[in-house]
């Protein structure tokens, strides 16, 4: 299974549109998940042409009542992906300059109740960043139930950063592995 992996699109606030280079990287994946700062459903319903999306609030979103949940858990291809933006930590805002120093707290934190997961995905950072984390799950309705597991840390970048550079991300859930990947896009400069 080849997934998608997009978020802090931010259009119309600071773009227009979804590139077509984007568009076109996404084309032929089986599912688009994307880490919130959305701004307009109507970018969900143009990546909903690629293949199907999952969704979740930005704090960008939250602002225009976007109706999208701040996190949510996927069962996928035998692995369980956890979503989120990733900017809050006990209800206060954290900004992008702190959310590397906080990573555990901020993201891995609020899927601690879950039965485990492999991957967490997220927005905000406006970076590509993929870091590890060793997790203790406590799941909900399983008192004394304790499971440790590796946990990957995904944050695909931001699909229009500057004028130079963009990037969207990848994950290929495999049969015995998980491979995670990054396209960047470089534009021309003038020297």
């Amino acid at each position: 299974m080849r997934i998608g992996v997009i978020a802090d699109t931010h259009i119309p606030d600071k773009y227009h549109k979804l590139s077509s280079r984007i568009i076109e990287a996404f084309s032929g994946v089986d599912l688009i998940l994307h880490c919130g700062d959305i701004i307009e459903m109507k970018i969900l319903d143009q990546l909903k042409e690629i293949a199907p999306v999952e969704a979740v609030a930005g704090n960008h979103d939250l602002e225009r009542n976007l109706d999208l949940p701040r996190k949510k858990v996927l069962d996928l291809n035998g692995y369980r992906i956890g979503m989120i933006h990733g900017d809050e930590l006990n209800g206060l805002y954290v900004n992008k300059t702190q959310l590397k120093e906080w990573l555990y707290q901020v993201l891995v934190e609020p899927f601690i109740n879950e039965k485990g997961l492999d991957i967490i995905v997220f927005g905000h950072y406006h970076q590509p960043l993929l870091e590890s984390f060793r997790v203790e799950f406590y799941p909900e309705n399983q008192p004394f139930k304790k499971l440790k597991k590796d946990v990957l840390v995904f944050n695909p970048g931001m699909p229009i950063r500057n004028r130079h550079l963009s990037s969207v991300g990848f994950i290929e859930l495999g049969r015995d592995e998980i491979c995670i990947d990054l396209k960047v896009f470089t534009y021309p400069r003038n020297r």
